[in-house]
């Protein structure tokens, strides 16, 4: 057996075994309560082996056994205004509102659990984006080499009629 045809087999037994994911963990899949999902991934092709870590469950973990080390501010610090807010902001983006965030901002401003949040608005839509207005096209810029190659094409032939009066 070749070796491409060996890795194929293997590929489609550990695939029909269960072994090989049918998607990836991404950090709005909403598979975990964590506040803030963040999804590390790892992937080598001279091993063949990929790594996928949810670093939010196991921070939560970590957090646990280091209380002292952990700080969570009921506020958003506003890096641009030098400022806090502790209000949910209303949604504002161009793309529709994923529902992991919609969930987490409806526990916060309910004082439920995720999990009771998700509950409470399984089958409602989240909050639909604005897309920008679509800008009028502008003219095409100016292409200031063929702007001057014109000029200068122009008084050369100037120059030549000039040229010509004279020496009739």
């Amino acid at each position: 057996m070749t070796s491409a045809l060996s890795d194929r087999v293997a590929t489609e037994v550990a695939a029909a075994l269960g072994v090989l994911p049918e998607e990836f963990w991404d950090v709005n899949d909403d598979r975990c309560d964590c506040t803030y999902q963040r999804i590390g991934m790892w992937t080598n092709p001279y091993i063949a082996e990929t790594l996928e870590v949810r670093m939010c469950c196991i921070w939560a973990e970590l957090y646990k056994l280091f209380p002292q080390f952990v700080r969570t501010t009921p506020a958003f610090f506003d890096y641009n205004a030098n400022e806090w807010n502790s209000e949910p902001r209303t949604w504002d983006g161009e793309a529709d509102m994923p529902d992991s965030i919609w969930y987490r901002q409806i526990a916060r401003q309910s004082g439920r659990t995720v999990a009771e949040a998700r509950s409470l608005m399984a089958g409602r839509v989240s909050p639909r984006g604005i897309p920008r207005p679509v800008a009028e096209p502008e003219e095409p810029p100016v292409d200031v080499v063929e702007v001057l190659f014109e000029m200068i094409q122009g008084l050369a032939d100037e120059v030549g009629r000039l040229r010509g009066m004279v020496e009739k």
